[in-house]
């Protein structure tokens, strides 16, 4: 697993969006929903995180998990968490992802990359948090809804963050 350290910008609202347009970078309804949230911090103290990309099985979670299984593997495994505030810069660091399908039934999309991270609110109804797609050479970074108890496959690709 190689580790990649992403610069943390610390962006206005307006330069990230602009930054992320110039990157080709697309966002769905669900992620304005996330940088639309008032408790959403568009700046924070952190410069720089270290990330790997891994799977849950990867984890030790052979069979897959749920969000508190898989976030007790995260710790586990020496891991954490990723700032929900990373999202955007991890995804402008990622350039090559393998792309995937344009259509998906509902579900973890398959050949999406889950970064990892705390939700913002435990709520059915409001995003839990991110994850890339590369959808015919067009780069996303998506948010999702999910329950608690959803359960996420074995071969969910996913980043944490290194400590």
């Amino acid at each position: 697993m190689q580790e990649i350290k992403v610069i943390n910008q610390n962006l206005s609202r307006e330069a990230l969006f602009h930054a992320l347009e110039s990157a080709g970078i697309q966002t769905n309804a669900y992620a304005d929903l996330i940088f639309d949230h008032p408790a959403y911090r568009y700046t924070n103290a952190e410069k720089e995180i270290s990330i790997v990309a891994l799977t849950i099985y990867d984890l030790g979670l052979k069979k897959g998990g749920n969000f508190k299984q898989i976030e007790e593997a995260v710790q586990l495994s020496g891991y954490n968490c990723c700032p929900l505030e990373a999202a955007p810069y991890i995804r402008m660091h990622c350039h090559s992802q393998k792309p995937a399908a344009p259509k998906t039934e509902s579900g973890h999309p398959p050949d999406s990359i889950l970064i990892f991270s705390k939700p913002m609110m435990y709520s059915d109804d409001f995003p839990k948090g991110f994850y890339l797609r590369n959808i015919e050479g067009t780069r996303w970074l998506r948010a999702y809804i999910a329950s608690d108890d959803y359960f996420w496959e074995p071969e969910t690709q996913l980043i944490v963050r290194k400590l």
